[in-house]
C-alpha cells in the first residue's frame, strides 16, 4: 500500500498494557505492500536517559524522525503522563496523529479522541489507508 516506500511510525503505548501494542505491530506486519520502520520505544529496548529531562529529549529525537504517531485509543492514554507527552511532542513537530480503537473496546480515551487527526477501528486496511491519507495531507 505504500508503493515501495517505508513509512516511519511511532506507536505510543504503555509498557504496563502492551498487549494491544504487540497485536498492532503484528497487524501492521500482515498488510500487503506496506512497509514500516518502528520508531517506538518497546520495553525490551528502552531509551537510555538520566532523568526525566533527558528522557524527554530522547523522546523528542525519536518523534522528530517519525512520519506518523499512532496512539492506541484505549482508556490508558487518558492516565499515562508519558503517552500524553508523546502526543503533545508530535503536535509540536506537526506530526499527524492516528488513533486506533482496539477491537471490542467500548470506551476510548477522550485525550486520544481530542488529539487524533484521524480515528479508525482495529482493521489493517483501515489503518493502512488512514496512514497513507495522513501522509498525503501532510504534504500539502
Amino acid at each position: 500500500m505504500s508503493a515501495g516506500r517505508i513509512v516511519r511510525l511511532f506507536i505510543s503505548h504503555s509498557w504496563d498494557h502492551d498487549d494491544d501494542y504487540i497485536n498492532l505491530i503484528k497487524l501492521l506486519r500482515k498488510i500487503d505492500m506496506f512497509e514500516f520502520y518502528n520508531y517506538s520505544v518497546p520495553e525490551y529496548d528502552p531509551l537510555v536517559a538520566d532523568g526525566d529531562k533527558e528522557l524527554m529529549q530522547e523522546l523528542c529525537d525519536q518523534l522528530r524522525g517519525c512520519q506518523v504517531l499512532i496512539v492506541i485509543a484505549s482508556v490508558y492514554p487518558s492516565y499515562s503522563e508519558w503517552i500524553q507527552k508523546e502526543v503533545l511532542i508530535a503536535r509540536v513537530y506537526g506530526k499527524p496523529i492516528l488513533g486506533v480503537i482496539p477491537r471490542g473496546q467500548k470506551r476510548i480515551s477522550t485525550f486520544v479522541r481530542t488529539y487524533s487527526d484521524k480515528l479508525v477501528g482495529w482493521n489493517s486496511i483501515s489503518i493502512a489507508k488512514a496512514i497513507i491519507k495522513l501522509l498525503e495531507e501532510d504534504k500539502r
